[in-house]
């Protein structure tokens, strides 16, 4: 091992003559050093709260060529917001091991020594520089999570000419409930449609006229194109009120409920309640009855649908169902993976008014819904993974090379769970189970401080398996000390 290192600095700037060519190199030779000094920072798996990690981090220090004068410490060659139009990659031995953009605003010249310090960062950071874009969320279906970080992405790269390239290795997770263990999502309460007036003195007695319906009509209407579903309620009761000397009245009832439920779970309630006044004209009712009708029709629910709901059905990984107790109530319910397979983030799903969501909010709440990471790696792909995936594969690390070794029990951290507020729907529920699900995930993992010499002997990324003194770990930060030879790591039993 030589411990030599080249610095390639890249063409960024996709509309320039050269791009994504090599422009200038720094390369160390056995006596003669180009990169004074090179530091780099860890990988590591963000927090419980996902995005709150500083990007990887490079310093170098270098004597400024011509050439690293007129493009790099001219500020004409760069995008706004400090960021130059060359990239760096960084080799050790001839081995990439960091690709990123310049930060120009960090550039620091000792003009008595003569040395420039440069820093860089993965094009994770642009995410951050970029946190003030928005994007109009719209597709009726919903996003796949990697098309969450894609639009991001894409988005910034509208505002400067850059190429940020990303990988998807996310699959879906599964938090299942079996039919027997079904989630309450609705609970409509119509007992006191049933009441009748209390008694009075004049001796009036009551009845339900035969023009109410003797239990309330309800289902869900499913929308799987759009990926929603739709539980509908709709109720009338009227009561004859017949008094002592056979003069009779009528009071009408009324009740209609529209739940659309996005991600699954998450409501949005559209609601409508009338009691007529007394009458002795029964005809007069039936503009109410209309109206009633009208809520649903103004709602997307025609009349023929609202006689022909369906009381089970399926969408996406969720299946649903419905339950009654006679005169008192309706509950909607589900079964099956609570995790939505798409997302909808914004309000124009509930307002089908066009509206901007921050594009950070909506890449925040599906890392945290998702339990799901994003880091970059060597070539400087940004990628999208789950935090529970693995290597299958294990890496023994020899007794002989561990320097030290502590072990610790994790100290539980508590998500902030209004980052998911940004989805459409009420997603209180939604919060409740997936914070329940990331305190299990979380909650008392032992986990080591490592510190393992001999960088060349182990090829050690994120979430890789490691076997130290006969026990499996996953890592979730890997530091290489280049200078000492030493990787330090943090990893979690297994």
């Amino acid at each position: 091992m030589l411990n030599l290192f080249k610095i390639d600095f890249v063409q960024g700037k996709t509309d320039a003559l050269g791009y994504g060519q090599v422009q200038h190199s720094l390369e160390d030779a056995p006596r003669n050093r180009s990169v004074i000094s090179l530091s780099v920072s860890g990988d590591k798996l963000q927090s419980v709260s996902n995005y709150s990690r500083e990007p990887k981090r490079l310093v170098f220090e270098c004597f400024p060529t011509a050439w690293i004068q007129d493009n790099i410490l001219s500020g004409e060659n760069e995008h706004e917001r400090y960021v130059s139009h060359f990239e760096v990659r960084a080799y050790r031995d001839n081995v990439l091991f960091f690709t990123g953009i310049i930060d120009t605003s960090q550039l620091s010249f000792d003009i008595s020594s003569g040395i420039l310090k440069i820093t860089c960062y993965d094009k994770i950071k642009l995410l951050s520089l970029y946190s003030d874009l928005t994007h109009y969320y719209s597709l009726s279906a919903g996003y796949l999570p990697i098309w969450i970080l894609a639009y991001f992405l894409q988005d910034i790269e509208q505002v400067i000419p850059i190429s940020i390239p990303y990988l998807s290795q996310f699959n879906l997770p599964n938090l299942n409930l079996p039919f027997g263990s079904m989630l309450t999502i609705s609970h409509i309460d119509y007992s006191d449609m049933n009441e009748f007036p209390v008694a009075t003195t004049f001796g009036w007695t009551y009845v339900f006229h035969g023009d109410s319906w003797p239990s309330p009509v309800s289902g869900y209407k499913f929308s799987p194109h759009a990926n929603i579903v739709v539980f509908v309620f709709a109720h009338k009761k009227i009561i004859q009120g017949t008094n002592p000397g056979s003069q009779t009245q009528y009071l009408g009832r009324y009740r209609g409920r529209v739940i659309s439920f996005y991600h699954g779970i998450c409501p949005v309630i559209v609601e409508y309640d009338k009691e007529s006044d007394w009458t002795a004209d029964f005809s007069s009712l039936e503009s109410q009855h209309q109206e009633l009708i009208n809520f649903f029709v103004s709602n997307g629910v025609a009349e023929a649908t609202l006689f022909s709901l369906n009381n089970l059905g399926s969408t996406y990984n969720l299946h649903y169902t419905k339950s009654q107790f006679s005169n008192h109530w309706v509950k909607a319910h589900c079964y099956g993976n609570l995790f939505p397979a798409k997302l909808q983030p914004g309000k124009f799903y509930e307002t089908f008014e066009e509206e901007q969501t921050d594009n950070i909010k909506a890449l925040q709440a599906m890392l945290m819904l998702y339990n799901a990471t994003i880091y970059t790696n060597a070539s400087g792909q940004i990628i999208l993974k789950n935090k529970d995936a693995y290597s299958p594969g294990e890496i023994s690390i020899d007794d002989r090379d561990v320097i030290s070794l502590k072990i610790k029990r994790g100290n539980q951290e508590t998500p902030d769970m209004d980052t998911i507020e940004v989805l459409a729907g009420d997603t209180t529920q939604l919060q409740g189970i997936i914070k329940g699900h990331l305190l299990d995930f979380y909650d008392g993992k032992w986990s080591i401080d490592a510190e393992i010499s001999q960088i060349s002997k182990y090829d050690i990324s994120l979430l890789d398996k490691i076997r130290i003194q006969g026990i499996v770990y996953a890592v979730v930060e890997v530091e290489r000390d280049i200078s000492s030879d030493e990787i330090k790591l943090k990893a979690w039993r297994l």
